[in-house]
């Protein structure tokens, strides 16, 4: 039941229907935790134990948490006259000590099932063929399993939440089923957003009346995420992936033309699919987060990372970076650099002040890239991302000396255009690992986009790839559509093509919309005999 499917449509269109036909005041909330699992278990049903493990798990963990501390609190309150001030830090200690196990072991258990479902047949395949035992990608299965639907998203949500309920910014949610629907809110379990309890919480059990514009610009931005998937992804992901799979059977221009086109394909695909998510959530009054703000108008590659699956990024900062960045040993490691020999020199001033936050940056990209899968070429991924933003940190003394010395006015238009390809070049490079079968492979292919050039790819070439003129012109079509609504949308700070068009003419409004269904009907990929390409974030 993917989301481009018909059974999809009638699907959220059922849900929505119930969802507003019940009264207010009578726990609206339930046709969606019901609609949640009959989505979950209609395409994953094999596999539904884990979701339903992961979900009463860190609910009773949550409670446990929550109740350990208040019940501490209420003792000491209660006795404090009767309790010496070391009697009352000892309680808290030892309250503290009961949570934090209680949250490590929670933790540990369901990290564990990820990492057993998505790591463990991948690890034993690389240490069998340090052995001699196996292929050396890793192929030997421990275990025949298939990845439950949207397992690293949920469990993300849900370990989020339970450190937010440690951390004591979240109070614990004492309802099983409104937690359960937390977890498995089906427009955002496929591939996110990852949202926090704080924002999606309140708003799944809230009450509220059916807005027309909500029911407008929802299906807009749904329209919107179905113009991506199907004119413009879907269209690409064949030539992308027969390139990729016999790419020692491609020259080099013919290679790099297969990148270049993954690189729209993969944001194509992966901001539609949340499009679409963002767009049945807002037509039943839900505002799922925003993860994608023009990422390839970024002008670095840290800016590209606050653009791109923002929600990810913000994940891993809040939970991993900055446990990191003020730990005990990066805290100290920063003093001893700090306090040598050459303390007084600025550079060595510098990198003791870069360093903690240069190496938990490096050590995030590199879980970034074992989030997304099992396989070497995401390791390779992680770490090179990693590699460019701790050394784009280090370095910017020099970097920002340099502008100086060569007069560069950073708010030129022609120096802000070189940044934003220097970085494109640089994510690039980051998507060799994506689309390679494997690290090696993903270098082969870098080596021969570099040295096995013949000049610009043939069209009888491209038809080799399934890729005909008319399929190049309704290319070109669906990027100029791309590019000329990323640039209205960065030029104006607005969040969607709706509500960027809820600002025109209502006779505007209603011709945009005309042509964009048309565009769907006329240029989509669809129809008896095709099976359309799943997103490519289901897969993580």
């Amino acid at each position: 039941m993917t989301f481009t499917s018909l059974i999809f449509a009638i699907f959220a269109a059922v849900t929505i229907l119930l969802y507003f036909a019940l009264p207010l005041g009578r726990n609206r909330w339930v046709v969606l935790l019901a609609a949640s699992y009959f989505f979950y278990v209609y395409n994953s049903y094999k596999y539904t134990a884990f979701i339903l493990l992961t979900t009463a798990t860190i609910y009773a963990a949550a409670v446990r948490m929550e109740s350990i501390s208040e019940k501490t609190k209420a003792l000491i309150k209660e006795k404090k006259a009767e309790l010496s001030r070391e009697e009352r830090k000892a309680l808290k200690k030892q309250a503290e000590s009961r949570r934090k196990t209680l949250l490590a072991l929670t933790l540990l258990l369901n990290f564990g099932i990820l990492f057993m479902l998505k790591y463990l047949n991948f690890l034993a395949g690389g240490l069998m063929s340090l052995l001699g035992g196996a292929d050396r990608s890793g192929g030997t299965e421990i275990i025949h399993l298939l990845l439950p639907l949207g397992i690293s998203f949920y469990t993300f949500q849900a370990t989020g939440y339970l450190i937010d309920v440690y951390r004591e910014t979240v109070r614990a949610e004492r309802n099983p089923a409104k937690f359960a629907l937390f977890v498995s809110f089906f427009p955002q379990i496929v591939q996110g957003p990852i949202s926090t309890f704080e924002h999606l919480g309140e708003q799944l059990f809230a009450d509220r009346k059916p807005e027309w514009i909500r029911f407008k610009t929802g299906g807009e931005l749904i329209l919107w995420g179905m113009f991506k998937k199907l004119i413009i992804a879907d269209r690409a992901v064949n030539a992308v992936t027969t390139v990729s799979g016999d790419y020692w059977s491609y020259s080099g221009e013919m290679i790099l033309f297969a990148a270049l086109l993954y690189a729209f394909q993969l944001y194509a695909d992966f901001s539609g699919g949340i499009d679409i998510a963002r767009g049945v959530a807002r037509i039943l009054g839900i505002d799922l987060e925003v993860n994608f703000r023009q990422s390839y108008f970024s002008r670095s590659i840290s800016e590209y990372w606050r653009r791109w699956h923002i929600t990810l990024g913000a994940w891993m900062k809040k939970y991993v970076f900055y446990s990191l960045a003020v730990s005990k040993g990066f805290m100290n490691m920063s003093k001893a650099i700090g306090s040598g020999k050459y303390k007084d020199s600025p550079v060595v001033k510098h990198i003791a002040k870069t360093l903690p936050t240069a190496l938990a940056s490096f050590i995030v990209f590199l879980l970034i890239g074992i989030w997304h899968g099992a396989n070497s070429r995401y390791i390779g991924f992680g770490l090179w991302n990693g590699a460019v933003i701790a050394f784009s940190a280090l370095m910017m003394p020099v970097y920002e000396r340099a502008l100086k010395a060569l007069r560069i006015r950073a708010e030129s238009w022609i120096w802000q255009g070189f940044q934003m390809l220097r970085t494109f070049v640089i994510i690039l490079v980051g998507y060799y690992f994506d689309i390679a079968p494997d690290l090696r492979g993903a270098i082969d292919m870098m080596k021969r986009s570099v040295f096995d050039l013949h000049g610009v790819p043939a069209l009888s070439q491209l038809r080799e790839l399934g890729l005909y003129r008319s399929d190049l012109l309704v290319l070109a079509y669906g990027f100029v559509i791309m590019l000329f609504f990323s640039i209205r949308l960065e030029k104006t700070g607005i969040e969607t093509p709706g509500d960027l068009l809820c600002r025109r003419p209502a006779w505007i409004q209603w011709i945009a919309i005309f042509i964009g269904i048309m565009s769907l009907l006329l240029f989509g990929m669809y129809g008896s005999g095709y099976d359309a390409a799943d997103f490519i974030y289901m897969g993580f």
